[in-house]
């Protein structure tokens, strides 16, 4: 029988007390060290795993790792209370750590991160207050410090904040494994970047939604960032339905991600379409070369 622990050693990769993160068999094969796209724990009936690269399935997940259904098992009532505890304290350590960095961070205009998103990712018009800036934000893969811009993660299940790592002159992101990184459970929440009445506007990343603000929309909208693929799937939307635009990038993860809020949205009584990017590209890169393309007319 295996628990969530010995799969993910057996993966090559780390526990951390309550969860695990390893390579996906499904598609990391090579199974390096950097590679942990595999989040596992343990749950009450069983084995949790997810895939936040590809959003793999459970079934060849196991498959893939060797391991049949039936090798999979629920843990002791003991050590799930233990876990769950530890959970629990890890989950608000993780939210005092983000709150604590929210409030070290300064307003974003006139630093390294607005120059980041203005020069670098061709944004324009207003910064919201959801964004700030830290010069020295910690990076733990690194076990070192670097500017940061710093995103407030709302609707989220406690206080979260979004890391986007920068290099020293803001004109690109820093050269670190990873670049981005979230700090705080993030579960269901959303960097809320504009208000609006008329719609609500969901893309991936920070900077695509931002691109999204920039006249490739007509009209009011509110337009938040749900980080990954995993959090389009797994937002939680106002409890009053209205329109929903879901505006994923031009790949086959995102569209699918796209796709599974979307049938949930319906079912909630929410009017939704889609806008896709174009194949292979992201709403930024969009906008990116149309600045290009006025430079050289």
């Amino acid at each position: 029988m295996q628990s969530a622990e010995v799969m993910t050693k057996s993966l090559g990769g780390n526990w951390y007390g309550s969860y695990g993160v390893a390579p996906c068999p499904v598609c990391q094969p090579e199974r390096r060290s950097d590679q942990t796209a595999l989040t596992l724990g343990d749950g009450h009936s069983g084995l949790l795993a997810h895939c936040k690269k590809s959003g793999c399935e459970f079934g060849s997940i196991l498959a893939a790792a060797g391991i049949t259904k039936d090798d999979v098992c629920p843990p002791d009532p003991a050590v799930r209370a233990r876990r769950d505890a530890e959970r629990r304290a890890d989950i608000e350590r993780r939210a005092r750590q983000a709150h604590a960095l929210w409030c070290e961070a300064r307003p974003i205009i006139g630093t390294i991160a607005e120059g980041y998103l203005r020069d670098a990712r061709a944004i324009h018009g207003p910064l919201p207050d959801s964004l700030r800036f830290h010069p020295a934000a910690w990076h733990g893969a690194t076990a070192s410090r670097y500017p940061a811009l710093v995103a407030r993660v709302d609707g989220a299940d406690g206080f979260a904040v979004h890391r986007t790592y920068l290099g020293p002159d803001g004109l690109g992101k820093a050269d670190l494994t990873p670049a981005k990184a979230m700090l705080g459970a993030t579960a269901g929440g959303a960097v809320r970047l504009q208000e609006g009445n008329d719609r609500l506007v969901v893309a991936e990343g920070i900077e695509t939604a931002l691109s999204l603000a920039c006249g490739l929309l007509h009209g009011p909208a509110a337009i938040w960032a749900a980080l990954s693929t995993s959090g389009m799937t797994g937002l939680r939307l106002p409890n009053e339905p209205g329109r929903l635009v879901i505006a994923p990038d031009g790949d086959p993860v995102g569209k699918k991600a796209a796709q599974t809020l979307a049938e949930r949205a319906d079912a909630l009584g929410w009017s939704v379409s889609l806008l896709p990017a174009p194949e292979g590209s992201d709403w930024n890169s969009v906008i990116q070369k149309r600045r290009s393309g006025n430079a050289h007319s």
